[in-house]
Protein backbone atom coordinates (compact mmCIF):
# COMPACT_ATOMS: atom_id res chain seq x y z
CA UNK A 1 0.00 0.00 0.00
CA UNK A 2 2.33 2.64 -1.41
CA UNK A 3 -0.51 5.59 -1.30
CA UNK A 4 -2.11 6.27 1.62
CA UNK A 5 -5.25 8.87 1.96
CA UNK A 6 -5.75 10.37 5.28
CA UNK A 7 -9.40 10.08 5.72
CA UNK A 8 -8.76 5.89 4.77
CA UNK A 9 -6.52 5.35 8.05
CA UNK A 10 -6.57 3.68 10.94
CA UNK A 11 -7.45 6.03 14.25
CA UNK A 12 -4.83 5.31 17.34
CA UNK A 13 -5.48 5.03 20.65
CA UNK A 14 -6.80 8.56 21.85
CA UNK A 15 -5.68 10.01 24.92
CA UNK A 16 -7.63 13.09 26.01
CA UNK A 17 -7.14 16.28 24.31
CA UNK A 18 -5.26 13.93 21.29
CA UNK A 19 -6.36 12.35 18.29
CA UNK A 20 -4.29 10.02 16.29
CA UNK A 21 -3.99 8.34 13.02
CA UNK A 22 -1.76 6.02 11.60
CA UNK A 23 -1.03 6.41 8.18
CA UNK A 24 1.85 3.65 8.21
CA UNK A 25 2.42 0.61 10.37
CA UNK A 26 2.23 -2.81 10.47
CA UNK A 27 -1.56 -2.97 8.69
CA UNK A 28 -1.09 -0.58 6.38
CA UNK A 29 2.15 -1.94 4.46
CA UNK A 30 4.90 -0.61 6.85
CA UNK A 31 7.48 -3.50 7.25
CA UNK A 32 9.74 -1.29 9.89
CA UNK A 33 7.87 1.83 10.32
CA UNK A 34 5.15 3.66 11.51
CA UNK A 35 4.31 7.41 10.85
CA UNK A 36 1.19 8.65 13.75
CA UNK A 37 -0.69 11.88 12.48
CA UNK A 38 -1.94 13.40 15.66
CA UNK A 39 -3.45 16.49 16.28
CA UNK A 40 -3.49 17.79 19.94
CA UNK A 41 -5.26 20.24 21.30
CA UNK A 42 -4.71 23.18 23.52
CA UNK A 43 -2.60 22.49 27.17
CA UNK A 44 -3.06 18.31 25.91
CA UNK A 45 -0.20 16.58 25.18
CA UNK A 46 1.40 13.11 26.30
CA UNK A 47 2.94 12.13 29.92
CA UNK A 48 6.75 11.93 30.14
CA UNK A 49 8.01 8.47 28.15
CA UNK A 50 10.60 6.66 26.73
CA UNK A 51 10.72 4.19 24.10
CA UNK A 52 13.16 1.47 25.65
CA UNK A 53 14.97 0.37 22.01
CA UNK A 54 14.07 2.78 19.39
CA UNK A 55 14.19 6.31 18.74
CA UNK A 56 11.30 8.89 17.74
CA UNK A 57 10.91 11.57 15.45
CA UNK A 58 8.49 14.34 15.80
CA UNK A 59 7.74 16.98 13.46
CA UNK A 60 5.66 20.07 14.06
CA UNK A 61 3.27 20.40 11.18
CA UNK A 62 1.23 23.29 12.39
CA UNK A 63 0.97 25.13 15.98
CA UNK A 64 3.40 25.45 18.00
CA UNK A 65 4.34 22.20 21.01
CA UNK A 66 6.79 22.88 24.13
CA UNK A 67 9.02 19.58 23.98
CA UNK A 68 11.06 18.14 26.91
CA UNK A 69 13.91 16.06 26.24
CA UNK A 70 15.95 14.97 29.31
CA UNK A 71 15.32 17.80 31.26
CA UNK A 72 15.56 20.13 28.41
CA UNK A 73 12.33 22.56 27.59
CA UNK A 74 12.30 24.18 24.06
CA UNK A 75 9.03 25.41 22.02
CA UNK A 76 8.93 24.23 18.57
CA UNK A 77 7.02 25.72 15.57
CA UNK A 78 5.85 24.10 12.01
CA UNK A 79 9.43 22.55 10.13
CA UNK A 80 10.85 21.76 14.38
CA UNK A 81 11.90 18.33 15.20
CA UNK A 82 12.07 16.56 18.14
CA UNK A 83 14.54 13.69 18.09
CA UNK A 84 14.30 11.61 20.98
CA UNK A 85 16.71 9.06 21.12
CA UNK A 86 15.96 5.16 22.76
CA UNK A 87 15.30 5.59 26.55
CA UNK A 88 15.53 9.31 26.59
CA UNK A 89 12.93 10.96 28.49
CA UNK A 90 10.45 12.83 26.46
CA UNK A 91 7.27 15.03 26.05
CA UNK A 92 5.11 17.16 24.02
CA UNK A 93 2.29 19.18 25.13
CA UNK A 94 0.27 22.02 23.43
CA UNK A 95 0.89 24.90 25.45
CA UNK A 96 -0.47 27.16 22.91
CA UNK A 97 -4.49 28.60 22.78
CA UNK A 98 -4.76 26.97 18.98
CA UNK A 99 -4.74 22.98 18.48
CA UNK A 100 -1.41 21.60 16.94
CA UNK A 101 -0.54 19.03 14.31
CA UNK A 102 2.48 16.64 15.01
CA UNK A 103 3.85 13.57 13.04
CA UNK A 104 5.71 10.65 15.30
CA UNK A 105 7.78 8.59 13.03
CA UNK A 106 8.89 5.30 14.72
CA UNK A 107 11.62 2.68 13.41
CA UNK A 108 8.93 0.17 14.03
CA UNK A 109 6.10 -1.39 13.10
CA UNK A 110 5.35 -2.52 16.70
CA UNK A 111 5.57 1.00 19.12
CA UNK A 112 6.17 0.60 23.20
CA UNK A 113 5.87 3.71 25.19
CA UNK A 114 6.58 3.26 28.53
CA UNK A 115 5.37 6.42 30.61
CA UNK A 116 8.26 7.17 33.36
Amino acid sequence: MPFVKKEEAEGGSPTSGTQATILVGKDTGGKNLTVVNASIDPGAGLALHIHPDYEEATLVVEGNIEAVLEGETRILGPGDLLLAPAGAKHTITNQSNKPAKVLAIYPTTNPERIFV
